[in-house]
């Protein structure tokens, strides 16, 4: 009887902890939505998962080729797109009614499916530690701390959201896996684990973060003074190992990437190799007679676990290709010390660009704004549970060390990583309750009131202010009347806009659009570079001839270029173009429309214009659609004249004789004149 109820009991603490995670992030969702009448779009990579979940349902599956992105040359879907996510959103959105919108069913199935995370947490922690309380700890924190809900409250669609609850799953297994149990219940379990991790993988890049920090833990144990992996770890690393290497292979995007020849997973298999080579070493460690023989031991591992990482990184072109802008940007912020230069002369292009927002660098501030009062708890967590004497090698302990210690320090160098500073953050101090309910009572109750004290400061700090914890540099009235405008007279001519608005352009406004929100290949970082430098620093004829050659049709241009606040943000800084000259493109867009003579503004609100981009044969068409609208008003037919001449003029607005026409057409309206009837086509 006392057992049932110990069931139940933790069964309505696991739903009340996903209820308050659910509710902490619809309550900051909501408060998002007066940002734009209650029509909250999805932009950047956001509104590419959405436009892919729209064309998956509507043709039943994706295509190899999406030339609505980098129009006209386009990209292969599953190599340039992380859409592993995709089908479980799809069969998510079907089980919602057909009324419900399918961005709210999209944002409903992608909160519920992380706040799965919030249990899963919880249950890794009580197979690591034996302990429900280190568990519920750990997940009443994750739930509500403003780190973990800040990006996964559905406001955009991110394939971590996705990801993160996998990974928590894969834990589980893998610490399941580790306890007794029937025979042959160690091989299911560990697979499970494996292939939740393989899942996790292909469904959001960054998991390589998570891999490197269990490559770190493994090189630990196999180079540690202790015995290393035990039978049990080894094995389920292995298989882990092999469901990685799997992936890699067959998934189209990690494929691409070269991810077989990642560091993290090249630093995994040769911890894993020293692992194996141990057994030997470990015997001449026991007979040797002096320090030196130890030292030549180790050295013996470490350079097979380095091993596979030299033969690696020198095959790893792909890779490089892929992923080397991110150490590219790492060397930088090291030589600047973190601290970005106010002169863009100082960086490379692909410096610029990347750091921005959620690559930035972290501040003191921004840190006690996501993290309160969990940073500070969890270093006095560490400092007890480092001291520890019994640590049980199935507890986790080191991983969840490290974890802390190297996220944290991802985080300040790329702020996007508190996702997993925070999950570390939080099962650290699960671990610290774990630990304080074996001792006294003082410490418990020290423990207890620390927690509790932790927990109200990181919910009050999520649901205090919840309009401001959005994305609030989107403009999302004006946004919302831009793709309105595309969709009815654009559409489906292809648009240059920068690269921040175009994935909502191609998702709404159903334009194709020349940039793609990301940056993992060469040739889609080089194309902004090309479109960047030619608009601030280069004529209006350069900027033209450059669009034309693209197959641009309109262009959209976002106000504010030229703002005097957030330089090293705005998009010339990353071309070094800071100081404005007033022949360029931009500038004439920014500043003086009005000039224009080979673009032509056809629509326009507070934050974006749109320009009718004039093509170098456009003055040819023009001249023979005057001639015929000069032919249509000489046979009476003033309609048709007068649709000719509004499109002679669109194309080239300085064209007479179209003026002289609607002028003629005008006058003789005003004189009472009808039109022509037409003939029937």
């Amino acid at each position: 009887m006392l057992q049932r109820l110990t069931f139940w009991l933790l069964v309505t603490a696991l739903l009340a902890l996903f209820a308050a995670g659910l509710g902490a992030r619809r309550y900051i969702l909501d408060a998002q939505r007066d940002l734009a009448d209650g029509n909250l779009p999805f932009t950047l990579e956001g509104a590419i998962h959405f436009h892919r979940l729209q064309q998956l349902l509507a043709e039943g599956r994706l295509p190899a080729v999406d030339h609505n992105l980098e129009f006209p040359r386009g990209i292969r879907v599953s190599a340039t797109d992380t859409v592993a996510d995709t089908w479980l959103l799809a069969a998510m959105s079907k089980l919602f009614p057909a009324a419900v919108p399918l961005a709210e069913r999209v944002r409903w199935s992608e909160v519920v499916w992380f706040c799965l995370g919030i249990p899963l947490l919880a249950l890794w922690l009580r197979l690591t530690t034996r302990s429900w309380w280190a568990g519920l700890a750990a997940a009443a924190l994750y739930a509500v701390s403003l780190a973990s809900v800040i990006r996964s409250t559905g406001q955009e669609i991110s394939h971590e959201n996705f990801a993160l609850p996998l990974l928590l799953a894969a834990l589980a297994a893998g610490a399941w896996a580790l306890r007794a149990g029937p025979r042959g219940s160690f091989l299911r379990r560990a697979l499970l684990s494996a292939a939740l991790l393989a899942l996790a993988q292909m469904t959001w890049d960054l998991v390589q973060f998570f891999v490197f920090l269990w490559a770190l833990w493994l090189g630990g144990r196999a180079l540690s003074g202790r015995a290393g992996l035990t039978p049990g770890e080894a094995g389920l690393a292995w298989l882990q190992f092999g469901a990685l290497v799997l992936a890699g292979a067959v998934n189209p995007y990690l494929r691409s990437h070269g991810y077989l020849y990642s560091l993290p997973l090249l630093l995994a298999f040769g911890a894993l190799l020293a692992d194996r080579a141990r057994q030997l070493v470990q015997g001449l460690e026991n007979n040797a007679a002096g320090f030196s023989k130890v030292w030549k031991s180790r050295l013996l591992l470490l350079v097979i676990a380095l091993a596979p990482v030299v033969v690696g990184l020198l095959l790893a072109r792909t890779y490089g290709s892929a992923y080397s802008h991110f150490g590219e940007l790492l060397v930088a912020k090291l030589r600047f010390l973190n601290v970005k230069p106010e002169d863009p002369a100082l960086l490379t292009f692909n410096q610029r660009i990347l750091w921005v927002p959620a690559l930035h660098s972290a501040t003191w501030s921004l840190t006690f704004h996501l993290f309160p009062a969990i940073f500070a708890a969890s270093l006095i967590a560490l400092a007890c549970l480092v001291r520890r004497k019994d640590e049980d090698q199935n507890s986790n302990l080191t991983l969840l060390v490290i974890g802390c210690v190297v996220s944290f320090i991802g985080y300040w160098f790329f702020v996007r990583l508190h996702v997993f500073t925070v999950l570390f953050l939080a099962a650290l101090l699960g671990a610290w309750v774990g630990w304080a309910v074996r001792r006294g009572a003082w410490v418990r109750s020290a423990v207890g009131v620390t927690l509790v004290l932790t927990l109200v400061a990181e919910a009050g700090n999520a649901i205090r202010r919840p309009e401001e914890q959005g994305r609030l540099s989107v403009y999302y009235r004006e946004l919302n009347a831009l793709t309105d405008w595309l969709q009815k007279n654009a559409a489906p001519e292809p648009v240059l806009a920068n690269f921040g608005v175009s994935a909502a352009l191609v998702t709404y406004g159903r334009c194709p659009v020349l940039l793609h929100p990301k940056f993992e290949t060469p040739w889609i970082r080089e194309r902004v570079r090309r479109y960047a430098e030619a608009l601030f620093k280069g004529t209006e004829v350069e900027f033209r001839d450059w669009a034309e050659l693209e197959g641009a049709s309109y262009y959209v241009h976002s106000l504010g270029e030229y703002a005097s606040v957030g330089l090293n943000q705005q998009l010339r800084y990353m071309v070094d173009a800071l100081q404005p000259r007033t022949d360029t493109a931009a500038w004439l867009f920014e500043r003086a429309p009005q000039q224009l003579r080979l673009f032509t503004q056809v629509w326009g609100n507070a934050k974006y214009r749109v320009f009718r981009i004039h093509r170098s044969d456009d003055a040819e068409l023009a001249n023979e659609q005057a001639e015929a609208a000069e032919r249509a008003l000489q046979s009476g037919q003033l309609d048709r004249a007068e649709r000719l001449a509004v499109q002679v003029l669109v194309r080239a607005p300085d064209n007479s004789r179209a003026q002289t026409v609607l002028r003629h057409v005008i006058s003789l309206r005003n004189q009472g004149f009808g039109a022509k009837r037409e003939p029937e086509k």
